[in-house]
C-alpha cells in the first residue's frame, strides 16, 4: 500500500505539470514595414526616436553582406519606463498589454522595451520589423520582474513616428542658413 501511494504521488508529481496551462498571453505582435530609403538614414531615424522616447539604446548591432551588398542590423532599447508606483501602475501596464495574474500582487514598475530588426532588400528598399516586451516588478509576492507581450498599442505609434520622420524630406546636414 505504501508503494502505491508513493508512486501515485510520483505519477502526479510527474504529470500535473503537463496538465497546467500558462496563464492566458497576448500574442505577439510583429510590426513590419518597408521604406524607399537608404540603410543608414533609416538606422539614424529609428536610433532618433527611440531617443525621442527618453529610452537608450541597449544594443546594436549591424553587418554589411560584401557578396550581396547589404546591411542588416539590429537595435534593442533599452527599458524604457512606463510607470513607477504602486498607485497607477497596474492600470498603465493593463492598458499596454495582459497583466500577469498574481493574487494580491503589488505592481510598483513596469517598462517596455523595443526590438528592432533592420534588413536591407534587393529593391533598394530597407525592411523593418518592430517588436516589444512589456516587463514589471511585483514587489509584494513574487518580488521578481516578470515579462510578457505588450498588445501592439505602443509599437504602432512608434512605427507611425518612424513613417513620420522618413517621410520629411532629407534636410541639408552640416549647411546654415544666414542670419
Amino acid at each position: 500500500m505504501r508503494n502505491f501511494i508513493a508512486l501515485v504521488a510520483l505519477l502526479s508529481a510527474v504529470l500535473a505539470p503537463a496538465n497546467l496551462r500558462a496563464q492566458k498571453q497576448d500574442s505577439l505582435v510583429v510590426l513590419r514595414d518597408t521604406f524607399a530609403r537608404p540603410f543608414p538614414v533609416v538606422w539614424r531615424a529609428i536610433k532618433q526616436i527611440i531617443e525621442e522616447q527618453h529610452c537608450g539604446i541597449e544594443s546594436e548591432k549591424q553587418s554589411f553582406d560584401e557578396q550581396t551588398e547589404m546591411y542588416r542590423g539590429n537595435i534593442r532599447s533599452a527599458p524604457c519606463v512606463l510607470a513607477s508606483g504602486e498607485d497607477s501602475t497596474y492600470d498603465v501596464l493593463k492598458r499596454y498589454g495582459r497583466v500577469p495574474i498574481i493574487r494580491g500582487g503589488v505592481w510598483i514598475s513596469g517598462r517596455i522595451q523595443y526590438n528592432f530588426n533592420v534588413k536591407d532588400l534587393p529593391d533598394k528598399k530597407v525592411q523593418v520589423v518592430l517588436t516589444a516586451e512589456l516587463s514589471g516588478f511585483e514587489a509584494y509576492v513574487t518580488h521578481l520582474s516578470h515579462a510578457w507581450n505588450a498588445n501592439g498599442i505602443l509599437e504602432r505609434k512608434l512605427m507611425q513616428r518612424l513613417r513620420d520622420v522618413l517621410a520629411k524630406p532629407k534636410e541639408e546636414s552640416g549647411s546654415s542658413s544666414g542670419p
